[in-house]
């Protein structure tokens, strides 16, 4: 299987389009979901799996 390079934009877009067809019971998680990409994104963090987070605190 081949890497696929996907950027905060696509993702965020695809989530936001998931959101038509997701069930209620789990709304509520992928709008969390989505609030953490935006804000990852905000932060200037474009690759989110990649990043070091161990020295962030809460």
């Amino acid at each position: 299987m081949e890497k696929v390079e996907i950027s905060n934009e696509k993702a965020l877009k695809a989530l936001e389009q998931m959101k038509t067809y997701c069930s209620a019971t789990n709304l509520d998680e992928l709008n969390y979901v989505i609030k953490v990409m935006k804000k990852l994104r905000d932060a200037g963090v474009t690759k989110p799996l990649e990043a070091d987070f161990s020295s962030l605190k809460n």
